[in-house]
């Protein structure tokens, strides 16, 4: 995945979460991110996460939780350059607009929504802020996967909502052996995983899972636990790379990869 201004192209990712200031030194501890004020926001309960690097580019942002968003997540937001015209596709197209699109002063226009089966996504159309500044290196977002009971049903919605591509990988395959990739302008950006097919329990909601790309998946899993998240898919090897499946001491999930998943 490359930072892309191509409309519908995953553009920013955003933590709501109870407590701000303790996600805030949780992220900051295990990925080494910085937070600073958001341009535009009100007080400081909207914050940005950068790379702790010397050009200090922008990854993420952490507000609280609220409105319709009750607990801790993560929440992808997808490109717009009309957030009106896309909305008008979300509610034509089976899915929800749960609040917006609304503007975020100076900055850009957003929307919060779901799909058919329930996952939340936003969508941005940007001004000031143009989104992520930095991708697919490490302690930056690569990857946004689908967890879903009703895959061509989702495949339906984001074709007509979105405008996305799908393939099947590896190349070719096809049956429970094939792994959905999602595309903008034939670069892959995301997958899609059946939860039908899978371990989850029957409770668990569809969702966007976010991965951040990692060096040394086993140590970012250990320091984690360390920091009073928890690890709840081990460090596992799979054929683009090593991944874990974590989460905060809030209860926000997120994944961790070190690889390809674009491959």
């Amino acid at each position: 995945m490359q930072i892309s201004k191509t409309p519908s192209a995953p553009c920013w990712a955003e933590l709501s979460t109870p407590d701000p200031g303790a996600a805030r030194a949780f992220y900051e501890a295990l990925f080494g991110w910085r937070s600073r004020p958001a341009e535009g926001a009100a007080g400081d309960e909207y914050r940005m996460f950068a790379l702790d690097t010397e050009d200090g580019h922008l990854v993420a942002g952490v507000g609280p939780v609220s409105g319709p968003r009750r607990s801790a997540g993560w929440l992808p937001y997808f490109q717009s350059s009309g957030a009106e015209a896309v909305a008008a596709r979300v509610r034509g197209n089976g899915g929800q607009v749960v609040a917006g699109p609304v503007p975020a002063p100076g900055q850009g226009r957003q929307a919060l929504c779901q799909d058919p089966a329930g996952a939340a996504f936003g969508l941005w159309e940007p001004l000031a802020h143009a989104g992520f500044e930095a991708v697919n290196v490490p302690s930056s977002f690569c990857w946004f996967e689908l967890l879903t009971r009703d895959p061509a049903g989702a495949v339906d919605f984001y074709q007509a909502v979105l405008g996305w591509g799908t393939r099947p990988w590896p190349a070719g395959a096809s049956g429970p052996d094939a792994y959905t990739q999602w595309t903008v302008a034939d670069d892959a950006f995301g997958g899609m995983v059946d939860m039908s097919a899978g371990p989850f329990a029957p409770g668990t909601p569809p969702h966007w899972n976010l991965y951040v790309a990692a060096d040394a998946p086993d140590a970012t899993a250990a320091r984690c636990a360390e920091l009073g998240g928890r690890v709840l898919v081990a460090p596992t090897t799979v054929p683009t790379g090593r991944f874990a499946l974590l989460a905060d001491p809030q209860g926000a999930t997120f994944s961790v990869m070190h690889g390809a998943p674009g491959v």
